[in-house]
């Protein structure tokens, strides 16, 4: 199989540059396209991983598991400053013993989120504190006033954009993300988590349920995920956190690299 395409920013070719510095207060959140996965990527996943596999039936839903992996992986050995296959990722699973909760790192000082949808796979990576990330492909075939009433808690705030299809995912993936932070994902229902409305800056109302905790722990991020995607990013405590997102032309095992440091994208 042929090496691996070389790394992209903001779809220009670059030179492989150093690894990104992650300071204290910084949260990088990686792009990948599931569609450039290679069998590199796919050895860099372990045995329990490649066991998952043959239960996801389709290949694209394959896809986007071997490159999230990957892309975790790649982006974390450069942080480590070890090659991608020695970078440890355990997932558990609070209601059971299955490989399949939300991926840690131990022992690295790194807290991570994986998440996938379409064409569009993201990795947030971040020493600030627990860490969630969402990314969604936007349906014309969701219908926000059937979903509406199961989404929005009491005490959330209603406008027009909440009906429409944008606003609803934007929404949706504040919710998430946050939700991912916590450990829970959706084992929370999203009613429990309250967010600003889609067309206001992202923030934390409230949060219920097992997951409780005061809305000022979290800092909340809206992220360009390109046309046809909505996403957002969630890090619970540490201040005020510097987003800053790169891209890869491939989730691979090849050299490390980052495009040039784009503008942050704003917290709260």
């Amino acid at each position: 199989m042929s090496s691996c395409p070389t790394p992209y920013a903001a779809g220009h070719r670059i030179d492989q540059p150093p690894v990104p510095v992650l300071g204290p207060a910084d949260c990088h959140v990686w792009w990948a396209d599931p569609a450039t996965v290679t069998e590199a990527c796919l050895d860099l996943l372990d045995e329990t991983e490649q066991s998952r596999l043959p239960q996801l039936r389709r290949l694209e839903d394959r896809q986007r598991f071997i490159a999230g992996r990957a892309l975790l992986r790649t982006a974390a050995a450069g942080y480590l400053g070890l090659p991608p296959q020695w970078v440890e990722v355990v997932a558990r699973c609070p209601d059971c013993s299955r490989n399949h909760g939300k991926p840690e790192l131990p022992g690295t000082g790194l807290q991570v989120s994986v998440s996938h949808s379409g064409s569009r796979v993201a990795v947030a990576v971040t020493r600030t504190g627990p860490v969630g990330i969402d990314v969604e492909e936007i349906s014309a075939s969701v219908a926000p006033a059937e979903l509406l009433p199961h989404v929005l808690g009491p005490a959330e705030p209603r406008t027009p954009a909440h009906a429409t299809i944008g606003g609803f995912h934007r929404m949706w993936t504040r919710k998430e993300a946050v939700l991912k932070a916590t450990g829970q994902g959706l084992r929370i229902p999203l009613s429990e988590v309250g967010v600003s409305a889609p067309e206001e800056d992202p923030r934390v109302l409230f949060l219920g349920g097992p997951a409780a905790r005061p809305a000022e722990d979290f800092v909340l991020a809206d992220l360009e995920a390109g046309a046809g995607c909505a996403a957002a990013v969630a890090v619970i405590g540490g201040g005020q956190p510097v987003f800053t997102a790169y891209s890869r032309s491939t989730p691979s095992a090849a050299g490390f690299s980052a495009g040039p440091p784009p503008a942050a994208v704003p917290g709260r």
